[in-house]
């Protein structure tokens, strides 16, 4: 089967964003935000660290919504990886033989025996992923999990050399177009509106490198009880973060990129970052959204190349966000480079073993 029709390349679409390009409307002067910028305000964030009222409350909420069979599980294991060499991350090996995808899964297979219930978990691949993942899988019997797990793939498309003309040789010139595609594919899937039809409610996003992201009783009991359609974790900033934070933007509370933000407005006003993981309503995910998409530059064989992207935090701009900040020695762990992997390992080992 053609690699671009088997992952879904939207001809239409990408063209009209090449000319776009071609025609100077599409630049990294464009990704960022032309509207009225202000930090956000700490009483925008519940911080159950500060606030223990109804931290019981809310942990016997999630714990009831568990035990009712009502959380699913999104485990984002596409992409490229090129900054750990372009690997498929998911697969590599964090310690004693165990790689993340195993991690992972042996976090919900925790809670799975905790609560009595087979938690179903959907694995979003990429066309770079997907045959590695599926014979890691194999090779491991599915960790225990073959009944629970179901794959589906992000979207594909192909990068641009900067006259917009396409890269050469094709096959070196895909490229997935951004975790904002888990909400478009896991839609077409039909393993949502099936999750939705089985009495599901609620989907639980992380990315596959992030091992502190695990099922909180508390943290899923806040989503509920503030009837939120989407449930951001955000965590305390270190000096020298990067990354997206939650900020005002023409009176709309929502997750910014790093890139959006003028040159002019200062990012330290923001006390907390954006760590990419995420409770959804499933039925406020059965809907059409209009994501916008992002001009990236990357480099490939030394030279630059254009792609089109597109965020998953960028749902903030359209559901009913509410935003917990967490724990980040507890829950935030997220590995980057082979080197982020060394420095970490023992003291991911201690966390999780």
């Amino acid at each position: 089967m053609d690699i671009l029709k088997k992952y879904n390349y939207d001809e239409k679409l990408f063209e009209g964003l090449r000319k776009k390009f071609l025609a100077g409307e599409f630049s990294d002067r464009n990704n960022i935000l032309k509207a009225k910028i202000e930090p956000p305000n700490a009483a925008d964030f519940f911080n159950p660290k500060n606030d223990t009222s109804q931290n019981e409350k809310l942990r016997n909420i999630g714990s009831d919504t568990i035990k009712r069979g009502k959380l699913g599980v999104v485990i984002v294991n596409g992409g490229m990886a090129t900054r750990f060499g372009g690997v498929v991350k998911g697969i590599v090996e964090v310690y004693d033989g165990k790689s993340f995808l195993q991690i992972k899964l042996e976090q919900i297979k925790k809670v799975n025996r905790k609560y009595n219930v087979q938690i179903p978990i959907y694995l979003m691949n990429s066309y770079a992923t997907e045959h590695a993942t599926l014979e890691h899988l194999k090779k491991n019997n599915w960790f225990g999990l073959e009944n629970s797990i179901k794959c589906f793939n992000q979207f594909i498309a192909k990068r641009l050399n900067t006259d917009g003309s396409f890269v050469t040789p094709e096959n070196e010139s895909y490229y997935g177009p951004g975790h904002g595609d888990f909400v478009f594919a896991f839609s077409q899937s039909e393993y949502l509106s099936s999750f939705i039809k089985s009495g599901g409610t609620h989907i639980w996003y992380s990315n596959v490198d992030n091992l502190g992201a695990t099922i909180s009783e508390l943290i899923f009991g806040y989503h509920i009880y503030k009837d939120s359609e989407m449930t951001v974790e955000l965590a305390e900033k270190y000096s020298g973060d990067k990354g997206g934070a939650p900020a005002v933007v023409d009176g709309h509370l929502e997750i910014v990129e790093q890139f959006k933000f003028p040159a002019d407005f200062n990012q330290d006003l923001i006390s907390v970052f954006n760590t990419a993981t995420y409770i959804f309503k499933a039925k406020a995910l059965d809907r059409k959204f209009k994501l916008p998409f992002y001009y990236v530059e990357k480099k490939a064989e030394d030279k630059k190349v254009i792609q089109f992207e597109r965020l998953a935090g960028d749902l903030s701009l359209f559901l009913k966000t509410k935003y917990i900040v967490v724990n980040r020695e507890e829950r935030f762990f997220p590995i980057k480079t082979p080197q982020d992997l060394e420095k970490s390992k023992e003291n991911l080992k201690k966390k999780f073993e």
